[in-house]
């Protein structure tokens, strides 16, 4: 099988389950939980084992350090999808939120990053972040008993997600292999997460799972400092080992910790 078409259908499929996943979780227990299983390393995990079958070690640090300096462009889109969400509904948000992500997203590919200006980066957004992010109730929105999901709603959900990681996975890999660490941490998760929170929900949960990402996105941010900083020194796999390990645990953490959003 073609390696692009293989890539594009682990992405989709990866996707598509945590999303589903997510959004169960998020109606069954609370925004809280879905929006910190969004931010599991499920589609951006996958995506660079994928490129650990196909480039070296450098290629994949490089990728990395991209993916780190995004961090920015993350947090940018969870403060913005909140505030434009007080406003507007969550198509309108959406596509603001994502328009700026990709006006950002095009800044972060024209700097020449170093690990001490991505730190900085991600220091200086994660703070503005936590500061200008309104605050949402997590744990009073309550599933509405008239919005029960037909027995199809679930893999609608997944064929709906997987079209749409198609379409970014395929415009994305379409503007070059410098763009790859952008295009792998690309807020798929997110986007639909708040898309199928917004219809069965409504607009308040669809803010308080995008809420819930801000301090257990970490986990996936530091876990691409690190592969940016060990795919050289001790080769490309373990440091994937040790990325996903720390993507997949300091969440759990934030989670037991530090809930309060």
């Amino acid at each position: 099988m073609d390696f692009f078409i293989l890539t594009l259908l682990v992405k989709a499929v990866c996707t598509a389950a945590v999303v589903v996943g997510a959004s169960v979780a998020a109606e069954k227990f609370g925004p809280f939980w879905g929006g910190l299983i969004a931010c599991f390393p499920i589609s951006a995990g996958p995506a660079y084992v994928l490129l650990g079958l196909q480039h070296d070690d450098a290629f994949i640090a490089a990728s990395a350090l991209s993916s780190f300096a995004s961090g920015v462009v993350i947090w940018a889109f969870a403060i913005l999808f909140v505030r434009l969400g007080q406003r507007y509904n969550v198509w309108v948000s959406l596509t603001g939120t994502l328009a700026v992500w990709l006006v950002l997203a095009l800044i972060v590919r024209a700097v020449p990053w170093t690990l001490p200006t991505a730190v900085l980066a991600n220091v200086v957004a994660f703070m503005a972040t936590l500061k200008f992010t309104p605050t949402v109730t997590l744990d009073t929105v309550r599933r509405n008993p008239a919005a029960k999901a037909h027995w199809s709603e679930l893999p609608l959900r997944a064929v709906l997600v997987g079209l749409f990681v198609a379409v970014v996975v395929t415009a994305s890999d379409a503007i070059g292999p410098a763009a790859t660490g952008i295009a792998a941490v690309f807020p798929i998760a997110m986007s639909s997460l708040a898309v199928i929170m917004a219809r069965s929900l409504g607009m308040t949960a669809a803010r308080a799972a995008i809420a819930a990402t801000v301090k257990p996105m970490l986990g996936i941010v530091l876990g691409m400092m690190v592969l940016s900083q060990t795919a050289v020194q001790i080769g490309k796999w373990p440091a994937l080992l040790l990325a996903f390990a720390i993507s997949m645990t300091l969440p759990l953490l934030i989670a037991r910790y530090w809930r309060r959003a």
